[in-house]
């Protein structure tokens, strides 16, 4: 076996991959435009989101809140969360959010 690769995983912590969880938090943007509270984000971006806009306490809470979170506290479906996720992410890029609209399923052929 490699030495050089068996001394860098006798030094790493044994822990490792639990220190990257919370190592990084991205900043809260600040509403812009006609969009000012969680609410008009959830409208903004469609597919139904505006429906769980009662489940995130504030503008704060919105862009803090992790995917566990929405799955164990606020029970989302997991199509919902990743859609505000991408969508919270594009807003802190500077993308202003707008409508896509689901596409028509597939007819089937035989």
């Amino acid at each position: 076996m490699n030495t050089a690769f068996t001394r860098c995983i006798a030094r790493a912590p044994a822990h490792a991959r639990a220190l990257h969880a919370g190592a990084s938090t991205k900043p809260v943007p600040a509403p812009r435009g006609d969009i000012q509270d969680a609410a008009a984000f959830l409208t903004k971006i469609g597919r139904d989101s505006a429906q769980v806009a009662d489940k995130f306490k504030s503008w704060d809470h919105l862009f803090t809140a992790s995917s566990a979170e929405m799955k164990s506290d606020m029970a989302l479906s997991v199509k919902q969360r990743r859609w505000i996720l991408n969508w919270r992410e594009k807003f802190r890029q500077g993308v202003e959010p707008y409508e896509i609209p689901n596409k028509p399923p597939k007819k089937k052929t035989k």
